[in-house]
């Protein structure tokens, strides 16, 4: 009798974590994490919006917004796509006839391993301008994830170079600027960089004498990519370069 009321009790409590881990119907849960007041599970009513989400999480003075990131499962399923794409293609490289470019694969391989998919949406995190911006405010959907870093200090250079380098951020220093601390490879394209911004803005530069764009300065947190040379990846993929950038603005900023 002991015996079947303590399996009773088992089972009474088993239960329970599993209601207690189920979803609430018409509610939806939301993980908050990094510089909030309040972190930790958010529940907001079904048609709620991000807004609300960080209203209840009340963001602090030291967060920083242009760096916070949305993760959801179904953007996260498409990176895993994307990312499976960008292995395919350095998986070539090692047969590549120009030693600097089977370096750069390398590099980039080691790169794509250490970063995984991760579902980021591009999204200003900012609750003010989003609720005047309704456009800009998504309805909150059951295992969406919320990062709200704190300031980094920092900018990140990878790519064709010869080590990645993070380097101090220099307020309004050029992008280009950066490469005079983290030398390029011979694979690096001479024409082109890719900034990537922290709220996940992908910027294409022309940087020869025949195309330069005007100064761009990197915000904190932010990475620049120099792409292998379009020469090298022509008969490969012609979109790599592209899709490497876009990729790494899927990556949530370093805290």
């Amino acid at each position: 009798m002991m015996f079947r009321s303590a399996a009773t009790l088992v089972l009474l409590a088993c239960s329970s974590c599993l209601w207690a881990a189920s979803p609430i119907p018409g509610v939806s849960e939301v993980s908050v994490q990094g510089a909030v007041e309040a972190a930790g599970t958010v529940q907001v009513q079904a048609g709620g919006r991000i807004s609300d989400v960080l209203n209840a999480a009340r963001p602090s003075a030291a967060a920083y917004l242009l760096g916070s990131s949305l993760q959801r499962e179904q953007e996260r399923q498409d990176q895993l796509r994307q990312r499976a794409g960008l292995l395919h293609t350095l998986s070539q490289l090692p047969q590549h006839e120009n030693l600097d470019v089977r370096a750069a694969g390398e590099l980039l391989h080691e790169w794509l391993e250490a970063h995984p998919a991760t579902g980021r949406v591009r999204l200003v995190l900012d609750r003010r301008l989003m609720q005047v911006q309704p456009p800009h405010n998504p309805v909150a959907r059951q295992g969406d994830s919320i990062i709200i870093p704190l300031r980094p200090q920092t900018v990140h250079v990878v790519g064709a170079v010869i080590q990645p380098c993070t380097l101090p951020h220099q307020p309004l220093q050029d992008a280009k600027a950066y490469l005079a601390r983290c030398p390029v490879s011979n694979a690096a394209d001479p024409d082109t960089l890719y900034v990537v911004q922290p709220d996940g803005l992908v910027q294409a530069l022309g940087i020869a004498a025949w195309n330069r764009a005007d100064p761009q300065p990197v915000a904190a947190g932010g990475t620049v990519y120099v792409p292998v040379r379009e020469s090298a990846m022509k008969h490969i993929d012609t979109s790599f370069n592209e899709d490497f950038a876009s990729f790494i603005a899927t990556q949530p900023v370093d805290p």
